[in-house]
C-alpha cells in the first residue's frame, strides 16, 4: 500500500513513521517542516496543506492517507481564523484531493479537547460536543465534514480522538505536562499544580496509537470514530510523582490556584477501541514514561 502522511514531522507523525519502516508500505512523508528519515521506505515532499495544488499532487497515486497535520491548539486562542485556515479549510484540500484520486481510506487525528464540558466519565465517542477553543471546533468540523463526504462521495475514513498522548518526539516546546515536567525534574527545576492536583487525566502513551492506526488504515474498520486513550484515570500529582520517581529526583511542587476553567475528571471510554480492534492502548504508565525520558536525555545529549 502506498501511504501519505500529513503531519510527518510532528510528534505523532514521526512516531508513525517509525511504525510504518518496519512495513512493506510506501510512505510519502508531507509535512512543512523538513525531516530526515533513513527508512528506505519512506520519502519526504515539503507540502503545506493550505497549498491546494501541493496536496492534490502529493495524493495523487496514493492508496491512503494518514492526516495527522494541525494547528495547535494554544495558538488557536490567539489566531482562530489561521486555525481554520489549516485545520478546516487544509483539510478540506486533503478530503478534495482524496476524493478525486479514489483514496480507499482516509485517517484524521482529531482531539478529546473538542468533547468541552464533561457531562460523564469515562467518556464516550458519543458525548456531547461543547468545544471550547478554536481547535476543538476545527476538530469537531472535521469529524463532520468525514461524515458527509463519506455520504455524498464515498470516501471511507478513521478518526482517532486522541486524549493525554505522550512519547518520544513531544518536545518540551509543546507545552504538553509530560514532557515539560520530565524536563524540569531533570533540571532540577520545580514544578507547579493548580488546584490539589487531584484532576484526573488519561496518559496515553503514543506508539500503542501508532500500531493502531496502522491496523487501521490496513484493516477493514472504517467509517468510525473512536476514542484512544487508556481508559484509566490518573491525578495530575500522581502523574508528577511518578514522573519525579522516574528520573530519580525529589520533586518541588508549587501549588497555584485552580483555574476556573479547568476539568476535573477526564478519561477515555475504550469499549469501542477493545470492541472494533481487539483491545485498547496498554502501556503501563511508568513504562511509557521511562522511554520518553530515556529519549528527552538522549536528545538533549545530541
Amino acid at each position: 500500500m502506498h501511504i501519505a502522511v500529513f503531519g510527518a514531522s510532528g510528534f505523532v507523525g514521526r512516531n508513525l513513521l517509525d511504525e510504518l519502516a518496519d512495513t512493506d508500505h510506501e510512505v510519502l512523508a508531507c509535512d512543512v517542516e523538513p525531516l530526515d528519515h533513513d527508512a528506505d521506505n519512506v520519502s519526504f515532499r515539503e507540502v503545506d496543506i493550505t497549498d491546494e495544488d501541493a496536496v492534490e499532487a502529493a495524493v495523487s497515486g496514493v492508496d491512503a492517507v494518514a492526516h495527522l497535520a494541525a494547528h495547535p491548539l494554544p495558538a488557536s486562542n490567539e489566531n482562530p481564523k489561521l486555525n481554520a485556515e489549516i485545520n478546516v479549510v487544509g483539510t478540506l484540500n486533503i478530503l478534495d484531493a482524496a476524493r478525486e484520486h479514489d483514496v480507499e481510506k482516509v485517517f484524521f487525528s482529531s482531539a478529546s479537547s473538542l468533547v468541552g464540558e464533561v457531562e460523564t466519565v469515562p467518556v464516550p465517542e458519543d458525548h456531547p460536543a461543547t468545544p471550547q477553543s478554536p481547535y476543538g471546533v476545527a476538530k469537531h468540523a472535521v469529524e463532520e465534514y468525514l461524515e458527509v463526504y463519506n455520504q455524498l462521495y464515498d470516501l471511507d475514513y478513521l478518526v482517532f480522538r486522541f486524549f493525554n498522548v505522550y512519547g518520544p518526539y513531544q518536545a518540551p516546546e509543546s507545552g504538553a505536562l509530560v514532557p515539560v515536567v520530565l524536563s524540569r525534574l531533570a533540571e532540577d527545576k520545580g514544578v507547579f499544580v493548580t488546584g490539589d492536583g487531584q484532576q484526573t487525566r488519561d496518559f496515553v502513551y503514543v506508539r500503542d496509537i501508532t500500531e493502531l492506526i496502522v491496523e487501521g488504515l490496513e484493516g477493514d474498520v472504517r467509517n468510525e470514530v473512536v476514542n484512544m486513550g487508556r481508559g484509566t484515570d490518573t491525578a495530575i500529582l500522581d502523574a508528577i510523582e511518578l514522573m519525579a520517581d522516574v528520573v530519580g529526583v525529589e520533586p518541588e511542587i508549587d501549588r497555584k490556584p485552580e483555574r476556573p476553567d479547568e476539568i476535573d475528571d477526564f478519561y477515555a471510554d475504550t469499549s469501542k477501541c477493545e470492541r472494533l480492534f481487539g483491545r485498547a492502548p496498554d502501556t503501563d504508565l511508568r513504562d511509557g514514561l521511562e522511554r520518553t525520558h530515556e529519549w528527552l536525555a538522549s536528545d538533549r545529549d545530541s
